[in-house]
């Protein structure tokens, strides 16, 4: 065991001389160099972009470590939104000085919000950071408080507190109907679903048709679905009796 101690002792000695002979040179030549060295004010480059504040951080003697982007609904994209040290900050020359990029404004895809509820168009909106610039009601064929129309249209890309316009549905008038489909009926099959939907036959053009038997409606003006007020007129086309 003796040997083993007697290494231990010597290489603590060693190691207590090499540390003795580091503070040494420390204290004569390092310290005395990083006490006297130059020292500058950090300057302001919050706001300045990315180029403008490189350039003043190295005119200053100071490195310039840049980090981001991040987005910034403040700051331009490119421009410098926080730095590290502050302004006015005395630090040494050669120092780093980090500097945090704007990124701008996120931008998000213009959403589809037709033929949604305006309630659920509006949370879906709002949701995504955009909001709602005017809501204007239209009579649609389309049921009430139904979106119909949207700008920006679905799709774009878009900055966060876009506006958006919505056109809202309605619904019809009161006092219209949808115009029944009566192809492939007969007049007097047509003549009486108008009739049950207060509307009455107008127009009445005849056609040839050698596959369909007489007095038979192959097409109709206005088209079905549409949307008239009650007492209007239907435009009829029928075959006609072959002679």
């Amino acid at each position: 065991m003796k040997p083993i101690i007697k290494k231990i002792l010597i290489w603590g000695m060693i190691a207590t001389a090499l540390l003795a002979i580091f503070a040494f040179i420390a204290d004569i030549f390092i310290m005395p160099w990083y006490v006297k060295s130059e020292e500058v004010k950090v300057p302001n480059v919050v706001g300045m972009s990315k180029e403008q504040a490189s350039d003043l951080l190295s005119d200053n003697n100071l490195n310039v470590i840049t980090e981001g982007p991040r987005y910034s609904e403040e700051f331009p994209i490119d421009h410098i939104i926080y730095q590290k040290p502050e302004a006015g900050s005395i630090v040494k020359v050669n120092r780093r000085v980090y500097i945090v990029v704007s990124g701008g404004i996120p931008i998000t895809k213009m959403p589809n919000v037709l033929n949604r509820t305006l309630r659920d168009a509006k949370n879906t909106i709002e949701r995504l950071g955009f909001e709602i610039a005017e809501i204007t009601q239209v009579k649609s064929e389309e049921p009430a408080n139904t979106v119909i129309e949207q700008y920006p249209k679905e799709g774009g890309s878009l900055k966060k507190g876009t506006r958006v316009e919505l056109k809202v549905s309605v619904g019809p008038n009161i006092g219209m109907v949808r115009v029944p489909d009566l192809l492939g009926l007969s007049f007097k099959e047509a003549e009486t679903i108008l009739a049950s939907n207060s509307l009455i036959i107008g127009k009445i053009t005849y056609q040839d048709s050698r596959n369909l038997l007489p007095n038979t409606v192959v097409a109709q003006f206005p088209a079905k679905n549409s949307l008239i007020n009650t007492g209007e007129t239907v435009d009829l086309f029928i075959t006609k009796n072959q002679n």
